[in-house]
């Protein structure tokens, strides 16, 4: 992990010694556990996407339950190959050019990942790669070997607008927040196709400009494709924030960005 930032005392778990546990678990050969192969999501204008099981962060705010937090007991195994073919076969039934995995981390089992790219290249879809970009801004070489497929978009999700906004959602070291910057840019460097989407519902008008700022002195042209991320309120995911003490300022409600009142938590 990229310590040399900030030499003081870790004030949470190491996202990148997760990765590697992770890792044992849902990565066996060039095959990864995944809890369902293809599914049509309203995204990006339409897009399939296949559920994977696991992820190097626990954000307290996070709509996927037993793929994060069970891993173990969670899905199954395939191949790319497999992967692909529900993909495809489920982007052509519901008329998506997109095709992606989401749900978990994206960049687990680097060999799964690059072979699974290597069939989209092949193909006339687009693979949108999600991340939280901490494997990628922690391993410079990860971006430029991405960079040889062409079919690709990396989407990059940065939890917060600030290391104490990420410490409190995520419980993660503090220091580990620069890792999806310094990957957005590796990958600017290497000419892989990104955007940023930063979640802000626990954010101020002043963090968020704060991370708009730090984004902007990487490439400026990242904040003409920013998304601005506020969450839905499951009501495991209400149970959860309000066990920890945590309140959004903003949530996504039917489609709305509304105001969050903590006396109206469903839980």
């Amino acid at each position: 992990m990229a310590t040399r930032h900030n030499p003081s005392k870790p004030d949470g778990y190491d996202p990148i010694v997760l990765t590697r546990a992770a890792e044992r678990t849902v990565v066996k050969g060039n095959q990864r556990k995944y809890a369902r192969l293809s599914r049509p999501l309203r995204f990006y204008g339409g897009i399939t996407s296949a559920q994977e099981v696991g992820c190097n962060l626990r954000c307290k705010f996070c709509f996927s339950d037993k793929p994060v937090r069970r891993p173990q007991s969670t899905g199954r195994f395939y191949s790319p190959q497999e992967v692909f073919e529900a993909l495809t076969h489920g982007a052509k039934k519901n008329g998506h050019r997109l095709i992606s995995a989401s749900a978990s981390e994206g960049t687990l089992g680097k060999k799964h990942l690059f072979e699974l790219l290597t069939l989209v290249d092949q193909s006339d879809y687009i693979f949108v790669l999600e991340t939280n970009g901490m494997t990628i801004g922690n391993d410079p070489s990860f971006a430029k070997e991405l960079s040889q497929f062409k079919n690709l978009h990396v989407r990059v999700s940065i939890k917060g607008c600030t290391a104490h906004e990420y410490n409190q959602l995520t419980g993660a070291d503090s220091r580990s927040y620069d890792l999806p910057y310094e990957a957005l840019d590796y990958l600017m460097d290497a000419g892989v196709s990104c955007n940023v989407c930063l979640m802000i519902s626990f954010s101020t008008a002043k963090t968020i400009d704060i991370a708009e700022t730090r984004l902007s002195s990487i490439r400026p042209g990242l904040l003409k494709s920013l998304e601005k991320e506020h969450i839905t309120l499951f009501p495991k995911v209400a149970t959860r924030l309000n066990n920890e003490n945590l309140s959004p300022k903003t949530i996504r409600h039917r489609g709305k960005i509304m105001q969050f009142n903590k006396e109206n938590y469903y839980v």
